[in-house]
Formats: C-alpha cells, sequence, structure tokens
C-alpha cells in the first residue's frame, strides 16, 4: 500500500490581485545551500572558472596541438563563458514570476507540492552543494522549481537550459536573468568549449551557494514516463565530490506530474515522424493565446534527499588522480561508473514520487474502453475510476483524489477536447481532425509517411496514452507475470527466467534497475497471488479468478509487446539496416496491420530496438551518418519466440470504434 503525502496548492494565497503583486515585491530573505566565507557574484564565477589551472593546462596543451595563440583561445573561452554563464537580477525575478502567476491563473492552474517535503529538504541544507533532479515532461518545468524555490525562501536554482532558448529573442536573455545558464546539446568537435563547460559547471556547484538544477533524461520526455538517464551533466556536477572539493553533495529528486501538458498535441505527432516546430519568441507569443483554458492541477512530489556519500559509502577510492592540484583532478572510469549507478537510481526514485492523478486514471478507463469498444456511462466511468484508484494504491502508488465525482468532472472540463461525455452521458474520445502535411514538413519527417486518415484515427489515442503512461511501471511487472502464466502454467524459475528475459528486451520502454529487478519480481508475484491475477499450489502458477484486473494488466503492456514483435520481425527479414530505415519500416508494418496506434510511436519502436540490442538479437554498429544494426538470427528467434508466446490476442478496430465520436459531431451532442 501507498502512503498518503498532504499536498498544499501554493498558488491558492496569490489568486487576488493585491496577491500578486505584494508576494512578488517582498523582502526576500533565502536560505542558501552553502555557507561561505565569500559570495561570489555571477561574473565572478566566470573569472574563477577562466583563470584556472585545468583551462589553462588545457589552453597550454591546445596551443601546442593547434599552433593557435594563448590570446586568442583565451578570448574563446571567455566567449564561451559570455555564453553559458548565468546571471542574477533581482528585478527581472520579480517581474517574471508576476508574469508566471498572471499565466497561471490564466490557465486556471493550481500547483500542488508536498510540503512537508519541501520543509524537511530546508532543514538539511546549508553544508553542501544541493542537485534539484526533476522529471522534464513539459517546457513549464522550467518555471516550476525556480517558483517554488521563491515561495519557501529558498535561493534561486542555477538552471541548464539548451541553447534552443539561447536564440529566442528577449526570452532567452531574461531566462539568463533568472539564473539559467546555457549548455549545446553535444560536446563533440570542440574540445575547448567542453573544457570550458566542465569546468564552469564545476565552479558553479563548488562555489555558487544556490541549488542547480537540470534534467537527468536530458530532454522532455515526449511519451510522459521516465526514459534511461544521460550522465555528462551529473557527472560534471559530481566532479568537486570525488576530487574532494566538497565534503558531500545533496541530490534532490523531484517528479512533476501534470493533468494536462501543453504539448500533448505536438507530443503526438513528434511519436509519429512529424518534427517539432523550433522555437521562437514569435511562436511562444502566438501560443499564449491558446493557454486561455483550463490546464488543470500540476502536482510537485520532491523525494527524500539523497548524500551522494552515504549512497557510495564513502567510497572514493583514492587514484592517481587524487594526486595532481585540485583543479587537474577528473574523474576516473570507476568513478563515472559511480556517476552511471546514482543517476539510474535517481531516476527510479523519480518514478516512486510519481503521483497518479485522476487525470491519468480516467485516461487508463476511457483506453479500457476503446479496448473493448463499449462506451461507458458516467456513473460506470465513476465506478472504474474507483476500482483503479484502489489497485494503484495497492501497487504502491501515490493517487492524488478527495472526491472520485468532482475530480472526474473537473477533469472532463480540462480534457473537454480530448474526451468528453455525449447526450446519453457516455465517455466518448474525440476524434483527430484531418491536417493536410505540407510538402516541406513531409520532406523532414522522421518516419514513414503515414497516410491523413490514419492520422485523423491516431493522434488522439496516442495523445490518451500519453497520460496512461506515467503509471504503466507499477502495472508491467505483474502484467509480464500474468501473461507468461496465463501462456501455461509454470514452476517459480521458469516464470522468474522469462519475467527477466521480457523486463530486459523492455528496458529503454520500461526504465527500471537490474540490481533491483529479483525484488520487484518477488513484490509483482506476491500482488497477482493476492489479488487473485494467479494462484499457487505449492509447484505451479496458474491463472486466477479476478478476470477483471487480468484484462488490464494484459493490456496495459500490449502496445508495447506489440512493438516489441514487429521490430524483430522486420529485422529478421533484413539481416542488416540502418536505424533511420528500421524505424520507417517499422512503422510501415504497424500501419498496415490492426494494432494498438501507439505501435506507430517512433520512440517505442527505437526502444524495443535498443531492447533487442540489450538482449543480444541485434547488434549495433555505428555507420556513416546513422547506426546500423546486424542481425543475431539464433538469438532474434528466441525473442521472437518468447513475445510470440505471451503477447496477447486483441481485435480492436480504432479506426471505427464505438468509444470515438468524430469531432464534427460535437455540435450536435
Amino acid at each position: 500500500m501507498s502512503e498518503q503525502i498532504e499536498f498544499v496548492d501554493i498558488l491558492e494565497p496569490r489568486r487576488t490581485q493585491s496577491g500578486i503583486f505584494s508576494f512578488m515585491t517582498r523582502n526576500w530573505h533565502p536560505q542558501r545551500t552553502l555557507k561561505l566565507d565569500k559570495y561570489f557574484t555571477p561574473q565572478e564565477l566566470k573569472d574563477i572558472a577562466a583563470s584556472s589551472v585545468y583551462l589553462d593546462a588545457f589552453i597550454e596543451a591546445e596551443c601546442s596541438r593547434s599552433g593557435q595563440s594563448k590570446e586568442k583561445l583565451h578570448q574563446e573561452v571567455h566567449n564561451y563563458l559570455e555564453e553559458m554563464g548565468l546571471d542574477k537580477k533581482m528585478h527581472v525575478i520579480r517581474w517574471m514570476g508576476v508574469i508566471f502567476l498572471k499565466i497561471s491563473f490564466m490557465m486556471k492552474i493550481k500547483m500542488f507540492v508536498n510540503e512537508a517535503a519541501a520543509f524537511n529538504l530546508k532543514s538539511v541544507m546549508g553544508n553542501n552543494p544541493v542537485l534539484f533532479l526533476p522529471t522534464h515532461r513539459s517546457y513549464a518545468d522550467f518555471c516550476l522549481m525556480t517558483y517554488l524555490c521563491y515561495h519557501f525562501d529558498i535561493d534561486f536554482p542555477a538552471v541548464a537550459a539548451g541553447m534552443d532558448f539561447y536564440s529566442m529573442a528577449v526570452i532567452g536573455r531574461r531566462m539568463r536573468e533568472t539564473c539559467a545558464f546555457y549548455i549545446r546539446r553535444t560536446l563533440a568537435g570542440d574540445p575547448l568549449y567542453a573544457a570550458t563547460l566542465k569546468q564552469y559547471v564545476r565552479t558553479v556547484v563548488a562555489k555558487h551557494s544556490a541549488p542547480i538544477e537540470f534534467f537527468l533524461e536530458g530532454t522532455r520526455s515526449r511519451s510522459n514516463k521516465s526514459m534511461p538517464p544521460k550522465y555528462g551533466m551529473l557527472s560534471m556536477t559530481l566532479v568537486p565530490y570525488f576530487a574532494h572539493e566538497v565534503t558531500d553533495i545533496t541530490v534532490v529528486p523531484v517528479n512533476i506530474s501534470y493533468d494536462r501538458l501543453m504539448e500533448h498535441s505536438l507530443f503526438a505527432y513528434e511519436h509519429l515522424g512529424v518534427p517539432k516546430p523550433k522555437e521562437s519568441t514569435g511562436g511562444f507569443l502566438k501560443a499564449l493565446h491558446t493557454l486561455n483554458d483550463h490546464f488543470g492541477n500540476i502536482y510537485i512530489n520532491l523525494g527524500a534527499p539523497l548524500s551522494i556519500r552515504e549512497f557510495l559509502k564513502n567510497d572514493t577510492s583514492h587514484s592517481q588522480e587524487t594526486l595532481k592540484p585540485l583543479d587537474m583532478q577528473q574523474l576516473t572510469p570507476d568513478q563515472f561508473k559511480q556517476v552511471q549507478s546514482i543517476a539510474d537510481y535517481v531516476i527510479t526514485l523519480q518514478q516512486k514520487n510519481t503521483v497518479a492523478t485522476i487525470s491519468n486514471l480516467l485516461s487508463l478507463v476511457l483506453m479500457q474502453s476503446l479496448m473493448k469498444n463499449v462506451p461507458l456511462e458516467f456513473e460506470e466511468v465513476l465506478q472504474e475510476v474507483g476500482w483503479m484508484v484502489q489497485e494503484l494504491r495497492n501497487l504502491g502508488a501515490t493517487v492524488f483524489e478527495n472526491d472520485v465525482r468532482s475530480s472526474v468532472e473537473r477533469i472532463l472540463v480540462v480534457h473537454r477536447k480530448m474526451m468528453r461525455l455525449d447526450k446519453e452521458r457516455r465517455l466518448r474520445l474525440i476524434s483527430g481532425i484531418l491536417v493536410d502535411l505540407s510538402s516541406e514538413v513531409k520532406k523532414k519527417m522522421k518516419g514513414h509517411i503515414l497516410q491523413a486518415q490514419t492520422m485523423v484515427a491516431v493522434v488522439p489515442v496516442i495523445q490518451l496514452q500519453l497520460y496512461v503512461n506515467p503509471i504503466l511501471h507499477y502495472l508491467v511487472p505483474p502484467a509480464i507475470i500474468c501473461l507468461i502464466v496465463h501462456r501455461s502454467a509454470a514452476g517459480r524459475d521458469c516464470l522468474e527466467a522469462d519475467y527477466h528475459r521480457v523486463r530486459k528486451l523492455l528496458s529503454d520502454e520500461f526504465f527500471h534497475l537490474e540490481k533491483e529487478e529479483p525484488n520487484t519480481f518477488a513484490k509483482a508475484v506476491e500482488y497477482c497471488i493476492q489479488n487473485s491475477v494467479i494462484s499457487y499450489n505449492g509447484e505451479l502458477y496458474a491463472m486466477g479468478e479476478d478476470t477483471k484486473l487480468q484484462y488490464l494488466l494484459k493490456w496495459s503492456v500490449w502496445p508495447a509487446l506489440t512493438s516489441l514483435l514487429k521490430c524483430a520481425q522486420v529485422m529478421t527479414e533484413q539481416s542488416s539496416c540502418a536505424h533511420k530505415q528500421a524505424l520507417k519500416l517499422v512503422q510501415q508494418r504497424v500501419e498496415s496491420e490492426r494494432v494498438h496506434p501507439y505501435c506507430l510511436s517512433l520512440e517505442a519502436t527505437a526502444n524495443c530496438l535498443n531492447g533487442l540490442v540489450a538482449a543480444n538479437a541485434l547488434v549495433r554498429n555505428k555507420g556513416e551518418g546513422d547506426i546500423v544494426y546486424e542481425l543475431v538470427p539464433h538469438t532474434m528467434q528466441e525473442c521472437n519466440k518468447l513475445v510470440s508466446s505471451i503477447l496477447p490476442t486483441f481485435s480492436v478496430d480504432f479506426t471505427n470504434n464505438a468509444v470515438v465520436v468524430d469531432h464534427k459531431a460535437l455540435s450536435r451532442l
């Protein structure tokens, strides 16, 4: 069972005109993360990085290698630091806070925070650097932690931002002045830039008395669920700890959940291969009018602070690096492995701090209605949501729910462009709109060019799946066990072996820690037995009596297993295939078959290809300009056989489904 957490809406006290201005202009004395003899200005942080022994030595070596003058290289370092460096202007921050609150109220947002966790964080701050590591589901994530810090009197975090924002007129500069620092997406090909960034980040961590915030996943998750972490930024921020420049670093995992994602429509199209529009100030201003709508609640759940020193059990073994001057010490291969283990673990902490919302549960109910091709009446919807609340809590989820009826009614307003009640008060999914892709967009498509009617049918279902995805990590382990036992009664060893093989194949689609899997498996088996999903006679596991729960578990993992099987089939036929071509071929295969629309997702396909690589069914080689996969026939055959044996059978027509209502008919409802 999950523990119940008290969430508080921190925007509620600001819901008056005077409430906004008096709050944003108040005297503000934040708590710092570090007590230092001297507090450095943003300019001084850049100067310290520029004059470091490490960069001096790097420039010396680069001079010898390239023949360029020291003056020129020092100027390049200066330019890089000006490009990346954060700034902090309180008058800008206060005005940006006013704008943030105005837009939040225009969007009818409530911002619920685990207040006890925020106060607990403050109580342990002051002795060492703090890293905020939130999930990244929306561009709104950038603002939320900064506002939360202002509300709780914590110094503003230095936020790592991509160069997409740097080039945005006005907005790029304002973000910098609210403590953003800019990093390029790739460090390849410019070693001096990479060295400058490493030293600047190291300086900010060790000498800036405020938290540092960045997104472990490296980019927004278009699927609205956890992705495998990127290790580069975390490795840079932990160098001061491994070099004994600081005694400890505190990591704070943060889960941010949304009732409604601002970008869910764009994300659905991106899954199908439509390129995302370029970020621009003009695009932002055009988008503002679409924000005058109901976007529901945002939930911020701060996890328990994680001490790096305690996590590593003080294991910062001395190496040759410790004999070097402080500035010159870099990560050893063993230390980088420790960074990887920290990053992987933090992703699972983010998952554990997921807030399952009524938006997620209502989407689960509606998706199941689509699977059965039967619209549910409103009272039936309420019963199903209530049942799913209990099942998710049994699986350990934190569910934000006060009153099911009022919560569902609220979500129907928030998602009224995606779902609604018809005149018989049955819950329906609203069909997509016919979109004519320009020839320019078609040229940039990353996958197979889908038929227009396919796009109309699948986009709403993919949007709906985005709200199912955040809670799948609770359902997947028992779902896999259910499917293996459904295939045939099995002993413990056989069940566990096949479970681990399937989990490895889906390791990118449903991120998990392999070393935690024995415990996850044991808990999932116990859950399945206690809830009559399966039974155990002391020798064999067989199917239990709860067909309702079995059905939910089976269809929840059906899209992922289908995607995996289609990837296996296509790659078996190709023997050798480039990554981009593989995406197109799988998407083309899926479009021609009656399967779940989410199987058209290029992200899901890429994840399944990675899973086949992890299972040694494919060998990944770097080709010219693209990755090339080589088939390992026997292993692929075994994977194909395993997935086929447990794949549930559903016959669902998503192009002509009784639950879907034509958007043109809305005016008649």
